[in-house]
């Protein structure tokens, strides 16, 4: 099993988390990223958090983000259409599915807490992204702290600055905290003005101030890339202020709540939210996606409408 090695650059190991930067790594070099290891995690990891989404070409059209069923292809079919059409697939939360992809994402966090003062993450936890070549990633926010590694082909990321009415409202970031609605956020070409771009090669990783909305573009090969979230008290901290927020604004008609996250008041408010909370009176309708496409890798672009396929089942 290969050695893994990660490499914060020194000028950029107290500002961790705090700005975009870009480090190293020699995950391309791992055998968990070959064609025949993706093979073998597709074809056992179960389909039902397994997500396949098409895109558009228009960084500017989000809506062209539809999810495509899945469970009917074999993991050489999925990766043959990756190949083949424009769309990625987001295989999630790989460390419950599999203790190797575990144990690598222990290891990457480990040295990372060895190497940046001050880093101390509470938790873990990562996702497989395997995309064809021009697929786009449209413009959005995560709500947890998050890195891409990139293991294989060359991607581009814009990342905007972060916690900026201008880019992202506030009321906007205190939904996608409560996952009412989708990270995806109404883009303008003129952001790209005050963007940090990096064209990302195999062996880079890359990460940013959480929240901080971005988007990517992959270029003319097959992409792989681990995107890996972690939680630390401060990100925890503000997920409290931001869900508290929200309750106060939707329920209690408050306008404009503070988004300061330390302090008395800070404190004051996630407390009521969370005996607000577990007294029921905080009811969300989670964002549900439902396919309107199936991979078909024989198919144009690698998918069909799903009312044009064979109804599962009946093959």
């Amino acid at each position: 099993m290969t050695a893994v090695h990660v490499h914060v650059p020194k000028p950029d190991q107290s500002d961790f988390g705090q700005r975009p930067m870009v480090g190293t790594h020699n995950l391309q070099h791992h055998e968990l990223f070959s064609d025949e290891a993706l093979i073998d995690l597709l074809d056992r990891f179960p389909r039902q958090h397994l997500y396949a989404w098409a895109t558009g070409r228009d960084a500017s059209r989000p809506q062209e983000n539809q999810l495509a069923a899945n469970a009917d292809a074999s993991g050489a079919e999925l990766l043959r259409a990756v190949r083949a059409g424009r769309f990625w697939l987001n295989v999630t939360r790989i460390d419950r599915a599999d203790a190797r992809y575990r144990a690598l994402i222990d290891e990457i966090y480990g040295q990372l807490t060895a190497t940046v003062p001050g880093f101390v993450p509470l938790a873990s936890q990562g996702a497989l992204l395997i995309s064809s070549p021009r697929a786009v990633v449209y413009y959005h926010a995560d709500a947890p702290a998050n890195m891409l590694w990139h293991v294989r082909g060359h991607k581009r990321v814009w990342i905007y600055p972060d916690l900026d009415e201008r880019y992202m409202q506030q009321s906007v970031l205190e939904d996608i905290f409560a996952g009412v609605r989708h990270e995806y956020l109404p883009y303008e070409s003129s952001f790209d003005a005050a963007a940090t771009v990096y064209d990302l090669e195999p062996g880079q990783w890359t990460t940013w101030p959480q929240n901080a909305p971005h988007r990517v573009t992959n270029l003319d090969d097959l992409n792989v890339s681990l995107s890996t979230e972690h939680y630390t008290v401060a990100s925890r901290r503000r997920e409290r202020v931001y869900l508290a927020n929200r309750f106060l604004r939707a329920r209690l008609h408050v306008r404009n709540p503070s988004p300061r996250e330390t302090g008395a008041v800070a404190a004051l408010k996630t407390i009521f939210h969370r005996v607000a909370n577990r007294l029921g009176f905080d009811p969300l309708q989670y964002k549900r996606y439902v396919p309107v496409l199936r991979v078909d890798p024989d198919a144009a672009d690698a998918v069909r409408e799903l009312t044009d396929c064979t109804p599962a089942g009946a093959r």
